[in-house]
């Protein structure tokens, strides 16, 4: 616990308030703190204690289970030297340590003693009642610290019943509160979903959390990456000081619990009426009751392991025979019941480790299953076993998509070329197609290749119906698949479609689509056509329409167990995006929190589309100290995964707002890291990403043909129907002080749905209106976090407006409600209304205020002379002047 006690108490603050509040009532005597091993404890009374030692006299009692059966073993510390007849006595051990307290009890204003009792499970009963004496005459307070109540010896829970002392949990620590600690602890940004995942596999618990972050740094799962650290897919069985803690939990078990331990950590999840038969009830009772393993309600009761880490750990402790007679015991007991995912897994994956045969038409079924819910090991490891020539093309197509999910897209181009065309059935022919636009989509950039695929789909339709027809095989069950098939086919043209902005036509095709879908129970068809639809509404400035569609079509995956999962990041992607522009952020964060469950096995691949979302949040609210770190984290994670091409737009924006604070070089560094990269993704975002680099371009060297360059790029997105895209082209224009696209961005923002169009609906129109009231209006009382993140914007305009119309007191007010602004952002050390000014900025401006020209401040600190007239410019936008003259030591807070 030493690496957790060495760190601030993360997620703890609230704990720490309430236990101090307790010891300090005065109707109460103390604190009971209940906790499982490792979630802190022992850390918590340490900030209790150093808190409260001002204020009391501390003395603490270390309860052992050596010291169990010795009376009055865990006080001795407090105790002088007794003869052995007064160890036997306890009165005189009562004086012994009054004695001890007396010291500080001599008065009567003199503070009680507090006495901290580590492990009080462990207490012999002796002392237990003794404390409870001392409790109950109200001579002491009392700091209990007990992973369970109910094994305290009697005397001290009886205090707790009848209310004498306060009783607290303490719970595991949430997702978020795991990715502060993880940050905290590797000292810099953490992926999301890397940190989520950990979270995942050590429940939560701080112990187990740092042994495993130390854990997977040291066999290189968890790495840093251009100052992020992200975490491998496979995580090796615990090891080192993790794998110590972890058996230790495991050490008391008898030799039934360790069985039944085995048992469900080799076969989880083990149904509570197979465990049952087994004859387990017992060891399964004592098990959950340790916390070492949790019934889980789904549809049918099943045991788990409490924490991954536990079931890693046992099957690595587990030598391969014994390990096989265990599963062989559990397969003897075990219903036939093929139907779930976890059923069939389960007996393939346990007749494959016994030796036992199994049919090729159930591996392949296994192998698709596995690959649904990304098991790429137990895909692969299935779809070798197969052995039917006539099953060999499919089996190929499942390690094909096994290599894909784990990143070997080489291997899987390799492996799915031809496997459409030699296609025997609609299943595989469908299969191969989406791998292979899959694949693609890590590398077309231009959309030919998904063309070809399409109509090596349509072909193969062809195909195989023309081949049934001659066999004679063409029955009603077979049209309808056929019909099925031409339906996934005109989805993937649509798909085609969207990605190249056209989104008229296309959304009239999805909605006739969408309706034959929901006529003939085409769920996968419905889910497609929703999110493309969701995808047209979005990009078209109809968010809060898309939002519908696309939630919709996340209701669907999840409700599907694994069937859709291959779904999961092709609606989420847009359903996040419909979320963002639409303005429901909580729901946005709720999605995601709520469905990292549903893609735990994935989680490396929504990584970088997770911390987007988190970074773009922070964007639009004007947190861009905030918003840095998620962006690299999103960049790092897209560059691992990436098939909606965001990769180009992170790294537009990280470079803009890098700029923004002034380092020029790392900004050049990563427009060069983008201007490396293909053209990828669908064109409304790479018309985005182009905008996001000229204001990038601008911020670094202030160039007014840039300007220019990104009216012309809104011009074109206006010509090509791309709404959203002509709206944050003209939106950035509008930042950049490009007041030439304001009437039709007053236009564009009446048709913009969400608070987004309405905050700049409510800028443009008060610009044009030279309304400088509703200017302040916008930027001190903002509405929502949009108008939030306009605040800066607004008084920069406001000032600009009140010196033009020239009324002094309106000149006054804007300045003082500018000064306001930055005393907040000061104090908050954030960016929410006037960016603060960094370092080399307010050199920059010491020097002005000085009098030095620009030529003579790029002397004194070594710059060139464009790099001041940038860096001058920067100060002016921030601080809402125009004149060097403005500029003074009080505007800079000095």
């Amino acid at each position: 616990m030493q690496g957790f006690v060495a760190q601030s108490m993360v997620g703890r603050d609230d704990d720490v308030q309430a236990v101090l509040a307790s010891i300090r009532s005065a109707e109460l005597r103390g604190a009971l703190v209940v906790a499982e091993a490792g979630l802190g404890k022992s850390a918590l009374a340490n900030v209790v204690v150093g808190v409260l030692s001002t204020e009391m006299p501390v003395h603490r009692i270390h309860a052992s289970s050596a010291l169990t059966g010795i009376p009055f073993g865990a006080l001795a510390p407090l105790l002088p030297v007794l003869s052995a007849s007064d160890t036997d006595s306890p009165l005189a051990v009562m004086r012994a340590l009054l004695d001890r307290l007396r010291p500080a009890m001599e008065s009567d204003g003199h503070p009680r003693p507090l006495v901290v009792v580590d492990d009080a499970h462990a207490l012999d009963e002796a002392s237990a009642d003794l404390l409870s004496q001392l409790m109950a005459a109200d001579t002491v307070r009392m700091l209990i610290l007990t992973r369970s109540i109910t094994d305290i010896p009697a005397g001290l829970p009886a205090q707790v019943w009848s209310g004498v002392i306060a009783r607290h949990h303490l719970l595991p620590l949430t997702d978020s509160q795991v990715h502060e600690l993880c940050e905290q602890v590797l000292g810099g940004p953490v992926l999301s979903t890397s940190s989520a995942e950990l979270a995942r596999m050590s429940g939560g618990n701080p112990m187990y959390m740092l042994a495993l972050i130390a854990e997977t740094r040291r066999t290189g799962n968890l790495v840093s990456r251009h100052g992020v650290w992200l975490l491998g897919d496979n995580v090796h069985p615990p090891q080192g000081r993790l794998g110590d803690l972890l058996k230790a939990q495991l050490s008391g078990l008898s030799n039934d619990e360790r069985e039944a331990m085995e048992i469900i950590a080799l076969a989880e999840p083990v149904p509570v009426g197979v465990a049952f038969r087994l004859g387990m009830h017992r060891s399964v009772d004592a098990l959950t009751a340790a916390k070492l393993v949790s019934v889980e309600e789904d549809g049918q009761r099943l045991l788990r392991p409490r924490h991954p880490l536990y079931g890693e750990l046992v099957r690595h402790m587990v030598p391969a025979a014994r390990s096989a007679r265990l599963r062989q015991k559990v397969l003897a007991v075990l219903p036939e019941n093929s139907d779930s995912m976890d059923g069939l897994l389960r007996s393939v994956g346990w007749s494959l480790d016994c030796g036992a045969p199994v049919p090729d038409q159930q591996l392949l079924q296994a192998a698709y299953m596995a690959n649904n819910f990304f098991d790429s090991d137990f895909a692969l490891r299935a779809a070798q076993e197969i052995q039917d020539p006539q099953m060999l093309s499919a089996a190929r197509i499942q390690t094909a998509r096994a290599q894909y999910q784990r990143g070997n897209f080489t291997a899987a181009q390799e492996l799915v070329a031809g496997t459409v065309e030699s296609a025997r059935d609609l299943t595989s022919a469908k299969l191969g197609t989406l791998l292979d636009v899959q694949v693609r989509q890590h590398s077309d950039r231009a959309g030919i290749g998904v063309r070809r695929a399409k109509s090596a789909w349509e072909t193969a339709i062809d195909r195989i119906e023309a081949e049934a027809i001659a066999a004679g095989k063409a029955d009603a069950e077979m049209q309808t698949d056929i019909a099925s098939s031409r339906r996934g086919a005109r989805l993937l043209g649509a798909l085609i479609n969207v990605a190249e902005g056209n989104y008229r036509s296309t959304a009239a095709e999805l909605t006739n689509l969408l309706s034959d879908a929901r006529a003939e129970g085409d769920t996968e068809a419905s889910l497609v056509a929703l999110t493309l639809l969701g995808d047209i509404h979005t990009c078209s400035g109809r968010s809060e329409t898309a939002a519908n569609l696309t939630r919709e079509a996340l209701a669907i995956v999840i409700a599907n167990d694994h069937r859709f999962l291959t779904y999961y990041q092709f609606v989420l992607h847009r359903h996040l995006a419909a979320l963002l522009w639409a303005g429901y952020w909580e729901e946005a964060r709720d999605t995601i929190r709520k469905d990292f469950a549903a893609s735990s096995r994935s989680f490396g691949r929504i990584g970088g589309s997770v911390d987007m979302t988190f970074a773009v949040m922070e964007l639009r609210r004007g947190k861009l100290e905030e918003a840095l770190p998620k962006l690299n984290a999103a960049v790092e994670g897209l560059r691992t995964y990436d098939p909606e091409g965001m990769l180009p737009l992170a790294l537009c924006l990280s470079a803009q707002l890098v700029a923004r604070q002034g380092d020029f070089a790392r900004a050049e560094e990563i427009l060069a890291d983008y201007d490396e990269l293909e053209p990828r993704g669908a064109v409304s975002a790479q018309v985005i990403a182009r905008g996001n680099r000229m204001v990038a371009e601008f911020a670094r060297t202030n160039d007014p043909r840039v300007l220019k360059e990104l009216r012309e790029l809104a011009d074109q997105a206006e010509e090509n129907g791309l709404t959203s895209a002509e709206f944050e082209l003209r939106t950035l224009g509008m930042g950049l002080g490009d007041a030439t696209g304001m009437n039709r961005l007053l236009k564009l923002s009446d048709d913009i749905q969400g608070p987004r169009g309405s905050a700049v609906n409510k800028f443009a129109r008060a610009v044009l209106d030279q309304d400088v009231p509703a200017l302040l209006h916008l930027a001190m009382e903002p509405a929502d976090p949009d108008s939030e993140g306009m605040g800066a914007l607004a008084l920069r305009e406001a000032l600009r407006l009140a010196k033009a119309i020239g009324d002094r007191t309106q000149i006054q007010r804007v300045q003082r409600v500018i000064g306001k602004s930055l005393e907040t952002a000061e104090s908050r050390r954030s960016t929410s209304l006037t960016p603060a000014l960094t370092r080399r900025e307010k050199d920059v401006a010491a020097l002005v205020i000085k009098g030095f020209r620009n030529a003579e401040v790029a002397e004194r600190l070594f710059l060139s002379v464009r790099t001041v007239e940038g860096h001058i410019y920067r100060i002016f936008e921030k601080l809402g002047i125009s004149k060097r003259d403005e500029l003074t030591a009080e505007l800079l807070g000095e």
